[in-house]
């Protein structure tokens, strides 16, 4: 979903920006956003917030330009944290109230040790190439010692190698989309072609595990999300559903009956929710084992989803879309007056709830009425 929403705000391949001053008819000499503090900037509250989390009672939004926000009243007023690069943030993960990862475009990892308030780099696509090298490396020796190994998995290993050679020669190309930890030292991170990092240490070390997924056309992972005990569930392009029942160690790919894209998994004690192209969406009762649609009359596209109980959840995308579904009444109602903005992210609060998107964070009352949302400086 971010990945899609970046391309419509036009900053996925904003990576890089030209020196200041420079000759415009001479080659440019580029500026790596990934070597830039972010900037504080009041505006940051109105502009593009793909993502949220809780860090215990604090929340943590994450946007454009390196944008870290914090709340600590239930999302009425935020302040900018201190990132070190200016690359868009794509998603955060908090499994502890003072532990937490973000990550974004050029591949970027951060982590932060102070529930949010400073953070620092892990990992950039400075540094993947190498990973990416080492892990197709191993795989084509692994498979070339097997007169009998499989050839999807020859030619996955091989796509793999060329991909890192590419990487390692160009520098950072592509974003990573998701993260999502388990606890402070076991962590995923997905992304665009079939990004996949996992770390078993708080990020002091990452391994490339791409190759170990059933995805041989290295489709883009749009999100990583727990539905419950061990289950993990991986959505992404064309109708990519992996999923794993060991926490992450052993993919499975789900066959939906849908070839468009998914952008949003959610789900809690067993049963999930999966959404994505227009309005399309389905839902399990059995921990992702068994599919069914589910018709929310609506046909825009769907970037968020986020479960409420075993058969509710809510609904949000483009053009303002934000809806409630309950399965077992078969009922779809309008939630809120959002506005037009494409939305990312939602989060259910006990009085509000939270949108964020291309047009910044807004806060509306469970019965639609606009709250105000203010920037402050300082802690």
């Amino acid at each position: 979903m971010r990945l899609l929403l970046a391309a419509i705000t036009g900053l996925l391949l904003a990576t890089t920006l030209p020196v200041a001053g420079q000759d415009s008819t001479r080659p440019q000499q580029l500026t790596d956003l990934l070597a830039l503090a972010a900037v504080h900037n009041p505006a940051s509250i109105d502009s593009l917030i793909l993502d949220m989390t809780h860090a215990g009672e604090r929340l943590v939004a994450v946007g454009a330009y390196g944008t870290v926000l914090l709340s600590d009243d239930e999302g009425a007023s935020w302040r900018q944290a201190s990132v070190p690069v200016q690359v868009t943030l794509t998603a955060v993960s908090f499994p502890t109230p003072d532990k937490g990862w973000a990550v974004g475009h050029d591949a970027v990892i951060l982590h932060s040790a102070d529930a949010g308030e400073s953070w620092h780099k892990q990992l950039d696509g400075w540094a993947t190439g190498d990973l990416l090298l080492t892990a197709a490396e191993a795989r084509m020796e692994q498979l070339g010692g097997d007169p009998d190994a499989d050839m999807v998995l020859v030619d996955m290993a091989d796509m793999a190698l060329e991909e890192a050679e590419r990487e390692l020669e160009i520098g950072p190309n592509r974003p990573l989309l998701d993260v999502w930890f388990r606890d402070e030292l076991y962590g995923v991170a997905v992304g665009a072609f079939n990004y996949y990092f996992v770390t078993e240490d708080g990020g002091r070390t990452w391994q490339d595990r791409s190759l170990t997924l059933p995805n041989p056309e290295a489709l883009h992972l749009y999100t990583i999300a727990a539905i419950g005990g061990n289950t993990l569930l991986i959505a992404g392009e064309f109708g990519l559903l992996l999923r794993s029942t060991d926490g992450g160690h052993l993919w499975t790919a789900v066959d939906l009956g849908y070839e468009g894209t998914l952008f949003s998994v959610s789900g809690q004690n067993g049963s999930a929710w999966v959404a994505g192209l227009r309005g399309n969406a389905f839902y399990s009762a059995d921990s992702g084992e068994n599919w069914q649609a589910v018709s929310l009359g609506v046909e825009t596209t769907l970037l968020e989803a986020c479960s409420l109980s075993a058969d509710t959840a809510v609904f949000a995308g483009l053009g303002g879309t934000l809806l409630r579904f309950n399965k077992t009444e078969q009922l779809v109602e309008a939630v809120g007056r959002p506005g037009g903005g494409h939305i990312s992210s939602i989060m259910m609060l006990p009085d509000s709830v939270l949108i964020a998107g291309v047009t910044g964070i807004q806060r509306i009352s469970l019965e639609g009425e606009q709250q105000p949302v203010s920037y402050r400086n300082g802690g």
